[in-house]
């Protein structure tokens, strides 16, 4: 056995034993809900009912990013399973050709779809790791989803560094800290730049590395296989539906409506006409709701009909339920973190231990800390921003540098929550604990490649 081969089999055991630990991502929720809950009486001093109270009162703060993401599930997995998008999914799968460039291939693809919207990169990633785990054989299903995962997350700095969003969100708060207005667009993009491309380049190497040889790879279970073409037929048996219905001549006034094209033709004009005036006025530039808007768009011009659409949605609820069920845990603890103080209590802990050399390196890594408890993007900004950012005028420390840190340690942190691999998971078929030694490794990769950034290049 060489070297490279025990590393990849040693890799392999690690990402088993991790499973061991992992619990099903709803347990993770529900252990992070105690952990925050006893955290505030022992180091807040509040009383047990007032955590249940605050516990309570934020468990509804993201039901309209829970919607969300249930619409972007359904409308991605209703346009991925239109037979258009099987045969481009298809294609996309058959361009590499050995199972090492299959997880290279994924990797990229995810990275790059996240750096025109992470929602896209979510739906990109997950449906074509699907469609190569069940069509091509000998490629490692566990790894290969994890490529998706990472890949987005990985892609996902790169949008960080080439889109002004994240200053415009710290603005706020610098202002407010400090006293004196950011400019949202600055020249100062080099440091997420160089992380963005290093640690996109690292990730898909080091996955590139640890893909096992056909005979060693964990193919997709037989039983997950046979949900996929249980979906499969779903949707050829709808087709079939349309094509016999139209066949039996007159049909009564609301069958016939129902299973009638025009419906469906008049309202897509109605949203590509929208689509365009959107990206003729504002370019390239797509927020959460017009993805959702967009890919809703497409499901129902690919659909034909609007039953042929409606039954195309209902495969995606196995998909979406995990988003319905934990997201209020979520926000139940972030909640608790707010409310209680200990947020602002763990922003203490930081500034009293940092000195001017350390504070980047602190930020990020309680940017990650703070992340596993409240996951939702801009957060950190609501959260700890403020104090971290007086905190960095008295060290003397760069805003944007500081900036840089909070933003890098949030999105990091996501290749190690499970919060974020839940519309993923839905979709492939697996559970978190199945990908998240390899997640633990390019976590330490991009965790070294960002302090090195935040600290030591030029803004």
């Amino acid at each position: 056995m060489t070297r490279s081969q025990a590393f990849r089999k040693s890799a392999r055991k690690f990402n088993s034993r991790v499973a061991y630990f992992v619990p099903h991502s709803f347990l993770f929720a529900i252990l992070l809900t105690f952990l925050a809950y006893f955290l505030g009486i022992l180091e807040t001093h509040q009383g047990p009912f007032d955590m249940v109270k605050y516990w309570v009162q934020g468990v509804w703060d993201l039901l309209s990013f829970a919607m969300q993401m249930v619409l972007l599930v359904a409308a991605g997995f209703s346009v991925a399973t239109a037979p258009a998008s099987q045969r481009v999914l298809r294609f996309l799968a058959a361009i590499p050709s050995t199972p090492r460039g299959r997880v290279i291939f994924l990797t990229a693809f995810t990275a790059l779809c996240s750096l025109l919207h992470w929602g896209l990169g979510i739906i990109g990633g997950a449906f074509l790791a699907r469609e190569m785990g069940r069509r091509i054989s000998g490629v490692d299903y566990p790894l290969l989803v994890a490529g998706a995962f990472i890949g987005l997350c990985a892609g996902n700095l790169g949008a960080f560094a080439a889109d002004p969003l994240v200053l415009r969100k710290a603005a706020p708060f610098v202002e407010k800290a400090a006293g004196m207005s950011l400019n949202a667009e600055p020249p100062w993009g080099f440091i997420p730049l160089a992380g963005f491309l290093v640690g996109v380049t690292g990730v898909v190497g080091m996955l590139g590395f640890l893909s096992p040889e056909e005979k060693e790879a964990t193919p997709p279970s037989s039983g997950l296989l046979a949900r996929f073409e249980r979906e499969d037929r779903a949707e050829e048996i709808s087709i079939a539906l349309e094509r016999e219905i139209h066949q039996k001549g007159k049909l009564p006034f609301g069958v016939w409506l129902e299973h009638s094209r025009w419906p469906v033709w008049l309202i897509s004009i109605m949203g590509f006409s929208y689509i365009i005036f959107w990206f003729y006025g504002k370019g390239f530039t797509l927020n959460l709701n017009m993805l959702i808007f967009v890919l809703f768009t497409l499901a129902l011009s690919l659909h034909d009909t609007p039953m042929h659409f409606l039954r195309s949605l209902e495969s995606s609820a196995r998909a979406a339920h995990g988003i319905i069920v934990q997201f209020p845990f979520y926000a139940g603890t972030q909640g608790m973190l707010a409310s209680s103080g200990l947020a602002a209590l763990a922003t203490g802990w930081v500034l009293s231990a940092a000195g001017a050399a350390t504070y980047p390196t602190l930020l990020y890594l309680h940017a990650v800390v703070l992340n596993l408890f409240a996951p939702t993007s801009g957060s950190a900004w609501e959260i700890q921003g403020p104090l971290l950012f007086s905190a960095a005028q008295t060290l003397e420390i760069n805003l944007a540098r500081a900036v840089q840190a909070i933003s890098a340690g949030e999105l990091v942190g996501n290749v190690i929550h499970p919060f974020w691999t839940i519309p993923l998971m839905g979709i492939c078929g697996l559970s978190v604990r199945d990908i998240m030694g390899y997640c633990l490794m390019a976590f330490v990769l991009l965790t070294g490649v960002w302090i090195l950034c935040v600290n030591f290049l030029p803004v």
